[in-house]
């Protein structure tokens, strides 16, 4: 697996975990972020989705997709920018910038490992 796929296989990995716990657990969660607790079903059927767009990096990732990939590093630092509006709005707590921090960690990450590829790439040819 190259470094790029493999940074996106971990991403996969970590939301399906954040897909889990939102699933078992959602108030535990939603209460650490400081948001109200829920008993409706809105927070479950978002993490399935969540689950499954996990899988869908995990698979894209074991397949080599260059393409995913790297319309990932396009599509997961918007993340941090709508949690950012959402808290300028007040309509969510600060402290859930955390979690657009980690996706924006791990879009770094991906985005070093694309141009150390394209820079062997480049050496090789």
């Amino acid at each position: 697996m190259s470094k790029s796929a493999y940074t996106v296989f971990v991403y996969g990995i970590y939301i399906i975990v954040l897909g889990l716990l939102f699933l078992f657990v959602p108030n535990i969660c939603l209460s650490i972020l400081g948001m109200k607790t829920t008993g409706e079903v809105w927070i479950h059927v978002a993490a399935w989705f969540v689950i499954w767009v996990g899988i869908y990096y995990m698979v894209a990732a074991r397949s080599e997709s260059k393409a995913f990939i790297r319309w990932t590093t396009y599509g997961r630092p918007t993340f941090i920018v709508f949690l950012g509006i959402l808290v300028a709005l007040k309509m969510i707590e600060p402290i859930i910038i955390i979690v657009g921090v980690g996706d924006l960690i791990a879009t770094i990450w991906t985005i070093v490992a694309l141009r150390s590829e394209e820079g062997a790439n480049t050496v090789n040819r």
